[in-house]
This record gives structure tokens, sequence and C-alpha cells, in this order.
């Protein structure tokens, strides 16, 4: 008796849509993209119970010819593709011929459609994957499609689905996504009657962005764009006070879809890397356009992941962009009454599918968000070395290709329910553009610095600032610390360190281990700006120091920055130990409680605006924020 035997099409197709159709939102994503292919300039999607009791797509596409809507529901029908060597070219967003076939073998199915030709258009009846009727009907240009009861002849996967609210979360996640991916097409999501989404389709992804997550967020993003070896990297990055807990607000899209990458997730956070406080991530809706044979985009069968060709070119590509739009802009936080952001969000999910790929780590159910606790960090991913401090490319040159591939450490498996906006307007409201958004630049900051009237200090700790209708508050010792990161940083990077000698020689005692780290680690040592020998089996004398510290240098100080050094360097060679670099900044910075002159913090100001990155210290704290006379005047209610 033949045990092997061919599956009749109805099991195929219920396979099939195991692979693409997870949940209510999986639908939305396949049928809104044959929308978008379809030339549609205005989508809209209404659910009921979280899409699984109904779901409405109605476009305004070019809609399907009356003899091609049942071959339609077949599998591997595609109007996308003819042979194998159209995939190298494909730049539709679907194109496998399974997600109708799929959809209509689990739901009940009714589409309507008309193309602009024909005098009527089709209506067609499928349930279960067997078309009951198709006849003609009157119909406006374009395709309705309604799916009712999903899953309802699949009840093993029926009774995975979650609870309502948090399936139509997922949709209002992809349907975000897409807005982002497409400005050029009005997007609305109406659930259980109510528009939650509505953007204007004006080509402005500014506007979009301002529709999807309110005011304050479009007036806390930068634009940046760069183009260069047939890379387009275009969008906006968020400035730090939008940065969220977790990664559901990095954004990436390639070739208008969204995708998750690591390479270019790395990317972002790199080039962020000192300007947000750890376990804190950005705010990113950044765009890639590349040639479609330089990605493939079927490594996930929902097209979620992607691979390119050249991983090393898109770090240094996208890195470079981000990095270039934070240091043109202004990144000083403003003190403002209701500026909160967290403010603009309730609690909802993100679909499981991208969560997979994305990795988040799951929140408790309470009313805050948890931040994660892992975090990529240079050691755990990649070995690198920056090239020259001074060179304007920011380029970091990748040492070690194979680390790209490894996989990111997480701490959980679970997924993270992340904030979406919601009501973010009333129900048929016309979402009018923002005003044009004017980022300060860096220039801008440093003059008016310099230029500004010295107050004073608050508490010993804070300098205060005057500048025509802002009062600039500045942590002393945060702005130290960067000053003398960044010297440091350049001497060690070219090799060139200064040293002080002690008038009399520290011998630092260390542990059988701390010997051995002392004996790996000596030429990092001695560029940090140490003079230090061993003395015998477990004593290193201590001649010099890096110039910037001062008199009080200990022993224990030499050990806390050998066991920082050996944690930052441990089996990776040739890397800028930046965090050691950052304890030794740290150690010698001014106090907090310490009284200043006025020539001594005027010295520090001149120090300040020549760094990189004047705003905030290595680990994200900001060293600046400003409160307008227009403020104050409101907290003292001289104006309303």
């Amino acid at each position: 008796m033949s045990r092997v035997v061919i599956l009749d099409e109805s099991t195929a197709n219920q396979i099939a849509a195991g692979e693409v159709i997870e949940r209510p939102a999986s639908v939305v994503k396949e049928m809104v993209e044959n929308s978008l292919d379809a030339n549609a300039t205005s989508i809209t999607v209404e659910i009921l119970n979280g899409g699984i009791k109904s779901i409405k797509i109605v476009d305004n596409g070019d809609g399907i010819d009356a003899d091609d809507v049942e071959m339609a529901f077949e599998r591997y029908a595609t109007s996308k593709i003819r042979c194998i060597d159209d995939l190298n070219q494909i730049s539709t967003m679907g194109f496998r011929g399974e997600a109708l076939a799929s959809i209509a073998s689990v739901s009940k199915v009714e589409v309507i459609t008309k193309t602009e030709e024909a005098e009527t258009g089709t209506r067609v009846v499928v349930e279960g994957g067997r078309v009951l009727s198709s006849e003609p009907v009157g119909a406006p240009k374009g395709t309705t499609f309604i799916v009712r009861e999903l899953f309802y002849n699949t009840p093993a996967r029926y009774k995975f689905l979650k609870k309502d609210s948090t399936e139509a979360g997922y949709i209002h996640d992809i349907i975000t996504r897409i807005a982002l991916a497409r400005p050029d097409i009005s997007m609305k999501l109406v659930n259980q009657g109510k528009t939650v989404i509505h953007t204007p389709g004006n080509h402005d992804l500014l506007s979009t962005i301002y529709s999807l997550f309110g005011k304050e967020t479009a007036r806390a993003v930068i634009p940046l764009e760069l183009s260069q070896s047939g890379i387009e990297v275009s969008g906006y990055i968020g400035k730090p006070e939008i940065s969220r807990g977790n990664r559901s607000l990095e954004m990436v899209f390639v070739n208008g879809r969204s995708v998750y990458n690591r390479i270019i997730t790395a990317a972002i956070e790199d080039a962020y890397k000192t300007r947000l406080m750890q376990k804190r991530f950005p705010f990113t809706v950044l765009k890639l356009n590349i040639s479609p044979e330089a990605v493939d985009v079927n490594v996930h069968p929902a097209k979620l992941e992607v691979r390119f060709s050249d991983e090393q070119l898109i770090y240094r590509t996208v890195n470079l962009a981000v990095t270039a739009a934070l240091s043109e802009a202004s990144l000083i936080q403003n003190v403002e009454e209701d500026s909160d952001h967290s403010k603009m969000y309730t609690f909802q999910a993100i679909p499981e599918s991208e969560a997979e790929q994305v990795k988040m780590e799951e929140s408790k159910p309470v009313g805050r968000l948890e931040q994660p606790g892992n975090s990529l960090t240079v050691a755990e991913y990649r070995k690198k070395e920056y090239s020259d401090y001074s060179a304007p490319e920011g380029f970091v040159n990748v040492k070690d290709k194979d680390a790209f591939t490894e996989e990111r450490e997480q701490s959980r498996e679970e997924i993270r329910d992340v904030v979406i906006p919601q009501n973010m307007q009333k129900a048929n409201e016309v979402i009018q553009p923002p005003a044009k958004v004017s980022v300060p630049q860096v220039q801008d900051d440093r003059e008016r610095l310099i230029n500004a009237q010295i107050v004073g200090q608050a508490f010993e700790s804070y300098i205060i600032l005057e500048e025509e209708d802002d009062l600039f508050l500045i942590d002393q010792h945060a702005a130290h610390e960067r000053i003398r990161f960044e010297k440091i940083k350049k001497q060690f990077t070219l090799e060139n360190p200064f040293s002080q000698g002690l008038l009399s020689p520290l011998t630092v005692e260390l542990t059988e281990l701390e010997m051995q780290k002392f004996n790996e680690l000596a030429s990092y040592i001695k560029k940090l700006g140490f003079e230090a020998e061993a003395f015998g089996n477990r004593t290193v004398i201590v001649r010099a120091i890096p110039y910037l510290m001062g008199g009080s240098f200990s022993g224990r100080d030499f050990r806390d920055i050998l066991e920082k050094l050996s944690q930052e360097t441990k089996g990776v060679l040739e890397i800028i130990p930046e965090e050691t670099i950052y304890m030794v900044a740290c150690k010698s910075a001014i106090k907090a409680n310490r009284s200043m002159s006025p020539m001594e913090i005027k010295g520090l100001l001149n120090d300040l605006v020549n760094t990189e990155n004047p705003y905030t210290c290595i680990h994200g704290r900001p060293i600046i924020i400003s409160i307008s006379k227009k403020e104050l005047d409101k907290k003292f209610k001289r104006i309303v």
C-alpha cells in the first residue's frame, strides 16, 4: 500500500495559509499590498471584532478584469511575474500567488471589482476555497474585498487568536507601517465603526508622521537624506526626547516594504550611541532604495526580513546618513509644558510575525513600560575600529565581517506589548499638514552658547546662561565628561597620549588574574596615557597617568580602569575602548557640588562648543536643557 499521496487542493491551500495567513493582520497586509500594486490612491480598511468577524478593504485601484476574478483565487495565480528571471527585478509588493487562495481557503470571501473600461463590475463569492457564485454587479472603479469568519473551518488555528483588541492592535501596526511607506496613499482604518487612522495621502512623509503619532513627535524629528554607491537613504529620525524603551518605533523600509534587518538596526543604533541613554531606542522612519538585485526579500514567508549582497556597504551608508543628520541638528532638550510624549499612546500590541523577527522582549502588563534587559554592545556584536578621529565621513571600518552574522543575544523569547497611537483624529476629520518643521543647526547652538550671558550656578552643579529669550541649564560634570572623553579618544585613536609624571610612583597590588590582564592589555594601557610596569609577581608601579587626570588618582582607580578595559576588549583586538575612556574622563571631570568662577565657566563653554557632540554625555544623559521666557511666563501665569 502506497504511503505517499498527493494532497488535495483544499488541504494544500490551507497548509499554504498556515505559512502566509497567521491572523487577521496577515489578511490585511496581503490585501492592502494588492491594492497598492493595483495603483490605488485611497484605501479604507474596516474591521469588526479585531478582524476575526469581518475585514472589509475598499480601494480605488485598477480593479480586476471579469475574466480574471475567479482565476485570481487559484493557487500560484499571479499577474506579477512570468518566469524565474523576473524574480530578480520584482518591484511589486507581492508575487507568489498564494495570498488570495490561502485567505479564501480559511474564510468566507466576497469580492466586488470593476476596471475603468468595464461597463459593469463583477461579484464573486468564495467559501472555504470553493467559488459559490459569480455575477455582474454595479460598482465603481476599484476593488472591495470582504473577508468574514476567518478560520471558521480550521478551529485549531482559530483558538490561537487573541482577544479582539489585541488583534486590532496588530492591524493598527500594519496600517501604520504601510502608511509610512506610502505617504502618497490616503490610508484609513475604521475599527468598530470608529476611524482610528486617516492619513492625508499628500506625498508628504512628515504629514503622515503627524497624523499617526501627533504634533509632539512631528516637532521632534530630524530629516535625513543621503545618496551614494547606488543606495538612497531618506526619511526622519527622532531626537532623544522621543526615544522608546524598545525597538517598536525603529521603522525601516527597503524599496517601499517594511522590513527587519539586523545590519540596518545596528547601523542606526550605533549612530545614536552616546546620544541616547542605555536601553533607550530611537524613533526612526528610515527608507532605503536599492537595486532589487542587491536585496533578497524572500528570506521570510511574509517578506518581513531581507538580506543584502553587501552588508558592510549598507551598514556604512545608513550609519553615515543617521550620524550626519544628528550631527547637523540641535539636540538641546526644551522644557515645555505638556511635553510628556508617553501621553500620546495607549497600550496595544504589534503583529507576532514581525515581533518574532525583531525578537522584542515582553513588557509587564502594567501602566508603564519596562525597559528591555539587553542591548547591542560592541564586544557582543562585532569588532570594529573607528576611522581617524577627525575624518569628516565618520565611517566605521568593520574588521570582522563574520561578526555581522552572529545572532543578537536576547533575554526573553516572548513578545513585548508596545504602544501605538490611538484616536489621533476624529472620524472623517481632514488632516491638515503641519507647518514646515525647522531644525535648528548645531552651529547656531554653539554661537548662542558662546554669546550667552553667564548668570551663575544652581546648587553648585548646574551652570545658568541667559541668551535672548531662553535660559540654558548645563550639567557641569556631564559637560566636562564629554570634553575630556573626546580629547582622550582622539589621543587614543592617533596613538598620541599625553601623560603627566607622578612625583611619587604609585604602587598597585593586583590579584593573579588582574596581573594577567595587565600583561595582556599593556599596549592599551600605554595608549590611554599610563606609564606602568610590572614590579614583582603581583605588583605594578604606575609612574605616569593621563595628563587630564588629577592628583587624587589612586590604586583603586587603576584597578577599576583595568577591569573595565578587560571587559570591553575581551577577545577583541583593535577597537576603541569607549567605556574605558569614559571611565577615565569621568574620574577626571569636574564634579557636582563644586563652585566655579565665571572664568572657569567661560573656559568650559569654549571647550564644550568645540566638541563633536555638545548635547549628551557618552551614556546619553543630556548636558544642556533650555527653558524659554514664554514657558516661564506660562508657569507664573503671566500668559495663558
